[in-house]
């Protein structure tokens, strides 16, 4: 995709179960990729990358997602439900001076 495609790192309240939280994941970007977006969405890049059980990973993998984050355009939260995730994905962004809405606002705009 090209540079002028704007980055949106993707963020919601994710289901607990994996395949669950991955199909979701999956929809709210091909949601995205529809309105002209490019979604970074750390549940699909990094699944299966980390030990979800190593404390080490874990941590890690926050601070990838951390670097995606400030790296994109702005940032979507998708889904009613806003969990500490979620919340701390708001907060990071709102200190790195990104731009935060939510899915349905995207796709009000664009539609």
């Amino acid at each position: 995709m090209s540079r002028t495609v704007p980055r949106v790192y993707v963020t919601a309240a994710w289901p607990k179960n994996r395949v669950d939280a991955e199909e979701t994941a999956r929809k709210f970007c091909r949601e995205l990729v529809n309105a002209g977006y490019l979604p970074v969405c750390p549940i699909l890049s990094y699944s299966g990358v980390f030990d979800e059980d190593d404390p080490d990973a874990c941590k890690k993998r926050r601070e990838m997602a951390e670097d995606d984050l400030r790296r994109s355009r702005f940032i979507v939260v998708c889904g009613k439900k806003i969990n500490d995730e979620v919340k701390e994905d708001i907060s990071i962004a709102k200190k790195a001076r990104v731009i935060y809405t939510t899915l349905e606002g995207v796709l009000e705009c664009n539609g």
